[in-house]
């Protein structure tokens, strides 16, 4: 298995982090209170990360609910002042889920990651619903990126697409998602894709300059891409003037039957 091609441990990746939360945050709070989210759910998230949406989990589902939250490094989850809340430490590539426990089954930006075992991990998720439950998954896809303007950020997002797909990331999995999700047999679910405009210096620039500035030295080193070219392609993420479509998050939803 291949690891993950951030250092989860470090001071850079959990600002990453906290920067994509408050980015992504608001689409996912979104769906979940659509979903009917509420009082007594018991709830379950794979790769909570910093523990964003474990914490809103727990607030809302209140003390009569639980929210378990897994991750391979739960470390910022342990700190989560919630008294409804467990946290596991888990491989979800190895790890077992249990089945018919959960009213909602969760994970964002987790699968693409790991994108080779997305449709097995996908199955558990679906397995661990209880009959009426509701599955939740949002990924990335990059395909805008290549595309945009100037030919140095078009060229470092083809490089960086590349160079994840043979590191076991697909920055393409967003596309895919609601075939993988339909395949379940589930039911027929529902899918909406959100696109965040970009413009240079504000949140949005910031997380990917700290992405670029995470994998840089490996992206470099592969040889698949100049450093000039992406360090050129950063300076523009400095350039208030400068405005560009990045990722888009598919969100792909379903029920399972009620027994």
């Amino acid at each position: 298995m291949k690891p993950y091609i951030f250092d989860d441990a470090s001071t850079l990746e959990y600002q990453r982090l906290d920067l994509m939360s408050k980015i992504l945050d608001p689409w996912t709070r979104e769906y979940l209170t659509a979903l009917g989210v509420g009082r007594g759910w018991q709830c379950l998230e794979l790769g909570g990360g910093n523990g964003s949406i474990a914490e809103w989990l727990c607030e809302t589902v209140g003390p009569s609910g639980n929210v378990t939250a897994i991750d391979i490094n739960p470390a910022i989850l342990g700190l989560i002042p919630a008294q409804n809340l467990t946290v596991e430490q888990m491989d979800v590539r190895t790890g077992e889920l249990p089945a018919n426990a959960y009213d909602l089954v969760t994970c964002r930006a987790l699968l693409h990651q790991i994108s080779d075992y997305a449709p097995a991990v996908i199955g558990q998720m679906a397995a661990a619903l209880k009959p009426g439950g509701w599955l939740l998954i949002q990924e990335p896809d990059f395909h805008l990126a290549p595309t945009t303007e100037p030919e140095v950020w078009g060229s470092t997002w083809r490089a960086l697409i590349e160079w994840g797909r043979a590191n076991g990331v697909d920055w393409l999995i967003g596309r895919k998602l609601p075939g993988m999700v339909s395949d379940l047999g589930l039911g027929r679910p529902q899918v909406k894709t959100d696109v965040q405009n970009i413009r240079g210096r504000d949140r949005g620039a910031l997380y990917f300059r700290m992405f670029f500035a995470e994998v840089r030295d490996r992206v470099v080193g592969s040889g698949q891409l100049e450093a000039a070219t992406l360090d050129a392609a950063s300076a523009l993420l400095e350039d208030p003037n400068y405005w560009t479509q990045c990722w888009m998050m598919t969100a792909v939803w379903v029920r399972k039957s009620p027994a």
